[in-house]
């Protein structure tokens, strides 16, 4: 049985509907390709580094044929990220986009997984906030969330394996009751109060039903 229900859900979405970071201007988007370009630029790059130069980016390069036409330009605008090591593997992505799926983004993670540059945590992004289909997003940071309120922890080596799915079951249920926005909520619980270090328990939606706020001295 998973630890959140839907009073706890209720209570962590009308956390992120006064707190979450709404002005991620991919958030106002939300098309498959959006997603997917954002996702691949935040890869080790923090959001608010991407923020600056994504509306401007995503407005350019409106489908994978235009960033394959004006890969230069691509280069040029993505240079300050210090993500140069990364632009093949993306213009890959985008040859084979146009190549087996007619310049589209796949909804299909079995399809996602073969992009080049695409991990789990890419594919499943695309799935839940491009398509808005249950998925659990699964990184770091939902795994800290999930370890402090279920009191479970797993290693470093174990967050891409079936341990960390599970974790997140017992944490949140079964995926279908996972939408995009409680999601965003999750992944900004854990960027503004359930940081790595000195969590801001007293300020945080789940405190009470989570056994690492239960512990003394947290």
């Amino acid at each position: 049985m998973a630890i959140l229900g839907k009073p706890e859900k209720e209570r962590l979405l009308a956390w992120y509907q006064d707190n979450g970071r709404h002005e991620l201007p991919w958030r106002k988007l939300q098309t498959p390709w959006a997603i997917f370009v954002a996702e691949s630029l935040l890869r080790r790059t923090k959001a608010s580094t991407v923020a600056g130069i994504y509306p401007s980016l995503i407005d350019e390069f409106r489908c994978p044929e235009d960033v394959l036409g004006k890969k230069n330009l691509w280069q040029q605008k993505t240079n300050a990220l210090g993500i140069a090591s990364r632009a093949n593997q993306f213009f890959s992505a985008c040859e084979q986009l146009i190549q087996q799926h007619q310049g589209e983004v796949p909804g299909n993670y079995n399809d996602l997984i073969t992009l080049p540059g695409v991990g789990h945590y890419i594919a499943n992004a695309v799935i839940s906030f491009g398509y808005h289909r249950p998925a659990y997003i699964i990184d770091t940071n939902t795994i800290r969330v999930a370890s402090r309120v279920t009191g479970e922890q797993i290693t470093q080596a174990e967050h891409r394996s079936k341990k960390a799915k599970r974790l997140l079951e017992h944490c949140f249920g079964d995926q279908d009751g996972l939408s995009p926005h409680l999601n965003f909520a999750l992944l900004d619980l854990a960027f503004s109060i359930c940081k790595p270090s000195k969590p801001d328990c007293n300020a945080c939606p789940l405190s009470n039903c989570c056994q690492y706020s239960a512990a003394p001295g947290s």
